[in-house]
């Protein structure tokens, strides 16, 4: 057992959600959030092709800081409000499609590994979200 998923298990009021679910989620979006970072950096770095990336930077930052927040609701979620949780999720979710869509496309067409990776990254964490969209009661 992964320790966020200890961490959850050990909360003194218990998620109606599955702690797993929860946990697969928050690590997710951690993740998600720094490769997104990472991807940018490394976008910022690619100076002839600079000019084709401006979206691809855009869309990394905004993904990174909705799996921040994301994270952080999730983090407190035991307290939390159902329907802004779900919110919440449909975010992140809507965010790391559309970064995972333009990184693929980087990807194929301009042959960037960093892109490639933090699509992947943008589909598991959207994957996530769509699992634990399925276990709120909102």
């Amino acid at each position: 057992m992964d320790t966020l998923t200890r961490m959850l298990n050990t909360h003194p009021k218990a998620s109606s959600m599955d702690a797993a679910l929860l946990a697969t989620c928050l690590q997710a979006c951690l993740e998600c959030e720094a490769v997104c970072s990472l991807c940018a950096d490394a976008c910022l770095s690619e100076h002839e092709h600079l000019h084709h990336l401006t979206h691809c930077v855009s869309l990394n930052t905004q993904c990174a800081a909705v799996c921040q927040a994301t994270a952080k609701v999730l983090a407190s979620s035991g307290q939390g409000d159902a329907q802004v949780l779900q919110a919440q999720l449909e975010a992140c979710l809507r965010a790391c499609q559309a970064c995972a869509e333009e990184c693929e496309r980087h990807a194929q067409e301009m042959n960037m590994a960093h892109c490639a990776v933090c699509a992947e990254s943008c589909r598991r964490c959207e994957q996530a979200c769509q699992a634990l969209l399925g276990s709120v009661n909102a």
